[in-house]
């Protein structure tokens, strides 16, 4: 295919660097303009007209043109489209070039994301209507009718996210938790209970909050047999957990509910280190729960946290139960890890997935405690898909059209960089030591709400100690915009210092950091 593509001076080394990787055959043409975005469809169709010596069977416009490049084509009698927005995209535009129905108005870059997200999507679709199917590789389903979850080497490993200390929240604060948790992705609803302090009278209201919100499965998180027998009375749909402890007080109960066993003994303060130690006792534990009739059993080894105890160590575990039981679904609690761990927790979250996988672990375990570990739940439903799909398709996980980067991303878009060295050219240094006036029109607090995705601009009046006005929304521009129009706004340091709050209030609620106005964020 020969493609030519056009672009401004600028942009010419860069352009032609990033068309050089690919096996296509691709000719630059520069437009006497010194940036792309400058670039109209009716001058790139009147230039081209003039110009072009060669026959293409393809034309690409930057996708920073604005409107439809239908011109260009009608000029030249070659299909033309918009291109990238960032040349960094270029190679992976053309390699798809085949397969993503391009546009005249719609950036490549744009389509490309798209047709990548969409065909995920029909995959793992694909995965959850053949369910019969995928179940005969192992596992079995969770939960009841249309809200079954089901597990095994054939599906996604599914997250339960766990609603920490539920006996003491309230039920709009249970509520709230469990709305959130399905939005991001959850595929089981956890309720912990407080270790030490059993608290069976308030669990059928707890499971009662929650099922009016949600009808995904839920779990209860308790060793208390009392705890264990409400939580199966007031109809949960899995157990967690069981051990040499507490299996002769339950097990005659809640044989036909999937229950998660563990190499313990937490009556008697049994809790082996060693991974052979651990194998031994789950594999032990394991054959008394199927003696007394349990068979839908889960094994969960327990994830240890770094250094002290051990990670290696237990993830050992994982490796040598896996050789001696290949069938019997796993439970990977990533929780134990996440929140021993003073790092960033989208990284660890999908090492830690990826790590599960491999060892054919079918559900993890994740609670969002503390506030380092907060969106680990939609983190870890993305990781697990992630994770999934590089399995099936034997790669990595890596272009699979989902990723957790954040604050990193694939390939730096830096394309212009202009030149400082012209003698004639004025270099003025910014040491921001100008003192500022206040504006006359009033001031600004910035807030976020966080569980509604929404940054606040309330709006004072001088000396007013209420605010007379709030503009709400989910985009620093949008805001901006709406002040600059209802005239809240006069000093032009004023607009500029409201811009940059205003973004750096956006930028948190994504990558879930403090907002502090008049505070650096990093």
């Amino acid at each position: 295919m020969k493609i030519l593509l056009v672009t401004g001076r600028f942009a010419e080394d860069l352009v032609k660097k990033y068309a050089s990787e690919s096996e296509e055959e691709i000719d630059v043409v520069v437009l006497p303009v010194p940036i792309a975005a400058f670039i109209t469809p009716d001058y790139a169709a009147s230039f081209l007209r003039e110009n072009l010596t060669k026959k293409y069977d393809l034309i690409f416009l930057p996708g920073y043109v604005q409107g439809d490049v239908t011109p260009v084509e009608l000029a030249t009698g070659i299909k033309t489209f918009k291109g990238p927005i960032h040349i960094a995209d270029l190679p992976m535009v053309i390699d798809l070039i085949d397969e993503v129905k391009l546009s005249t108005q719609t950036p490549a870059s744009e389509l490309i994301k798209d047709f990548a997200k969409k065909r995920i999507l029909e995959s793992l679709k694909k995965v959850e209507e053949n369910w019969a199917e995928a179940l005969k590789e192992g596992g079995f389903s969770i939960g009841r009718g249309d809200a079954r979850i089901h597990i095994g080497r054939g599906f996604p490993m599914r997250v339960i996210a766990e609603i920490v200390n539920a006996p003491v929240l309230s039920e709009k604060e249970i509520q709230n938790r469990a709305r959130y948790y399905a939005s991001k992705g959850a595929d089981i609803i956890d309720l912990g209970m407080i270790a030490n302090k059993p608290m069976p009278h308030k669990i059928k209201k707890i499971v009662e909050s929650v099922r009016s919100v949600t009808n995904l499965p839920l779990s209860i998180d308790s060793l208390n047999p009392t705890e264990i027998l409400e939580a199966y009375e007031s109809g949960v749909d899995l157990i967690l957990s069981l051990d040499s402890g507490n299996l002769d007080e339950v097990a005659e109960s809640i044989q036909n509910t999937p229950a998660v066993v563990l190499p313990t003994n937490m009556k008697e303060g049994r809790i082996p280190r060693r991974a052979e130690e651990k194998v031994e006792a789950l594999l032990e534990n394991i054959k008394y729960a199927r003696d007394l009739g349990l068979t839908n059993v889960i094994a969960d080894p327990i994830l240890d946290p770094p250094i002290n105890p051990g990670l290696f160590e237990s993830i050992r575990a994982y490796f040598l139960y896996r050789q001696r039981d290949a069938i019997t679904p796993l439970l990977f609690g990533l929780g134990n890890v996440i929140e021993l761990i003073d790092a960033d927790s989208q990284g660890a979250n999908c090492l830690l997935a990826s790590i599960a996988q491999e060892l054919g672990a079918n559900l993890l375990f994740v609670p969002e405690f503390s506030s380092k570990t907060f969106g680990s739940v939609f983190e870890t439903s993305i990781a697990s898909k992630m994770v999934f799909l590089a399995e099936k398709r034997k790669s990595t996980p890596k272009d699979l059209g989902l990723d957790l980067l954040i604050l990193k991303e694939k390939r730096r878009r830096e394309e212009i960089q202009t030149s400082v060295d012209d003698d004639k050219l004025i270099i003025v240094e910014a040491t921001g030591d100008d003192l500022c006036e206040p504006d006359p029109f009033g001031w600004f607090r910035i807030e976020v709400d966080r569980e509604n995705g929404l940054i606040s601009a309330v709006h004072y009046q001088i000396k007013a100690l209420k605010p007379d006005i709030v503009i709400k929304g989910k985009r620093a521009e949008n805001i901006y915009r709406k002040i600059i129009e209802k005239g809240l706004v006069k000093k032009l340091d004023h607009a500029a210092y409201l811009g940059k709050e205003l973004y750096k209030a956006e930028i948190v609620l994504k990558i879930n950091r403090s907002y502090v106005q008049d505070e650096e964020l990093f």
